[in-house]
């Protein structure tokens, strides 16, 4: 859909496109999508049609007038002196426009986060000029980021600073990049900065869990949560669920798309499978089906049910957002007194639960979607019970109960 490359913003009567400088598509009073256009000072607007339809006609249209607006940039005086050395959030801004185009729309997103949440509000940061930021500065930042953030976190704040500097370095404001080299003094060799420990639930809290969010939780976030503790889904790979993927009679799931940030995508590496699911889940998405779909009747939509978990703040049009079930999972983990866990410990749960309930491993790789059971057992091995001990003395003496006796043991001094 066309929409779907553009991110939204909330307006007073739904979602607002902004689809290139001075145009938008935006939804008005009566639901009808409409089309502004700001240019010369003067405002017009042409309004479409009403539904997604009318959604993918504006954006077209809009698209098409966006291509034609060539900006003009103000003439400068003579008198007026080129700025040599900009702020950095200044050449930021230039840098994160300059890449929009060759960048996909969550690269941007991420890179733009990155600059708004933790490099432009930073005191080594805020309010200077490029060539006043030193590396000292460029350390600080990071390694206050370090103190809360994952390694992650810090080696894409890192990538977006060096790339700034990089700019700077082009345009000849400044002649070293201060930031080249420091993710090696600041964070721990590569192959270990992003190892985290699998945090799954035990059976007791995993019911714990899922009794509070039936109590502060809508039937959609309850299902959320639910399909990810009794599949495995990975959680993009949960808020993408379309009913047409789901097998009711073969009680199946086929996951062929994750979704983040406005955008759908194939889930990991590309991987496509298909997910037994248990027959209590079947029942409760069965039930939820048809709600949606008396749901979507009421609302003159004809029935038709594609995406299953759509937030209603949303406008009818988006899933749930990646960080919204974040916020959910440390509501309903402090509410039912367990430590807080992320979404993915779920997707752990489900694992470990099986295995430990003495199921394949070889199956458990198949419902996780990894690319090899050696993956399976590395990161869940430890959970599989007596792996390895059962039959230990059999099997290292050949079927013998007892271990054979040697002469030494039989007059060894007692």
């Amino acid at each position: 859909m066309p929409w779907r490359k553009h991110k939204p913003k909330t307006g007073k009567y739904g979602p607002i496109y902004h689809i290139s400088k001075g145009v938008q598509v935006r939804s008005d009073a009566r639901g009808k999508w409409t089309i502004f256009i700001e240019r010369g000072g003067e405002r017009k607007n042409k309004t479409i049609g009403a539904g997604r339809e009318g959604l993918a006609k504006a954006i077209k249209a809009a698209e098409a007038i966006g291509s034609q607006i060539i900006p003009t940039k103000p003439i400068q005086s003579d008198s007026e002196e080129k700025i040599k050395n900009p702020g950095f959030k200044q050449l930021s801004e230039e840098w994160l426009e300059d890449g929009s185009g060759r960048w996909d729309m969550y690269t941007y997103w991420r890179y733009e986060s990155m600059l708004r949440l933790h490099i432009w509000t930073h005191d080594s940061f805020k309010g200077k000029r490029v060539d006043e930021i030193t590396r000292r500065d460029t350390k600080n930042c990071l390694k206050a980021l370090y103190k809360k953030r994952a390694p992650a976190t810090v080696e894409l704040c890192h990538t977006v600073i060096y790339g700034v500097f990089k700019e700077a370095i082009e345009e000849r404001y400044i002649k070293a990049n201060p930031a080249t080299g420091l993710l090696k003094k600041l964070l721990p060799p590569k192959k270990e900065r992003n190892v985290n420990d699998s945090e799954p639930f035990d059976m007791e809290e995993r019911d714990r869990f899922l009794e509070y969010a039936e109590k502060i939780c809508s039937w959609v976030e309850q299902l959320m949560v639910k399909v990810m503790v009794h599949s495995g889904l990975r959680l993009g790979e949960a808020l993408a669920m379309r009913l047409s993927h789901l097998d009711m009679k073969k009680r199946l799931y086929h996951v062929s798309e994750s979704y983040k940030r406005y955008k759908f995508g194939l889930p990991k590496k590309g991987k496509k499978r298909f997910v037994d699911l248990p027959d209590f889940l079947v029942e409760e998405l069965s039930r939820y089906v048809t709600h949606l779909k008396k749901e979507s009747l009421k609302k003159g939509e004809g029935g038709d049910v594609d995406l299953l978990f759509v937030d209603p703040k949303e406008n009818g049009y988006w899933p749930y957002s990646q960080r919204k079930i974040q916020g959910l999972m440390k509501r309903v983990c402090t509410g039912a007194k367990l430590r807080v866990r992320n979404p993915h410990d779920l997707r752990h749960t489900y694992a470990t639960i099986l295995l430990m309930a003495h199921q394949s491993p070889a199956y458990v790789q198949k419902q996780l979607g990894h690319s090899s059971i050696s993956i399976t057992v590395d990161i869940y091995g430890h959970w599989i019970p007596g792996m390895g001990r059962d039959g230990l003395e059999e099997a290292l003496l050949g079927g013998v109960q007892k271990p054979h006796i040697t002469a030494y043991e039989e007059n060894r001094p007692r």
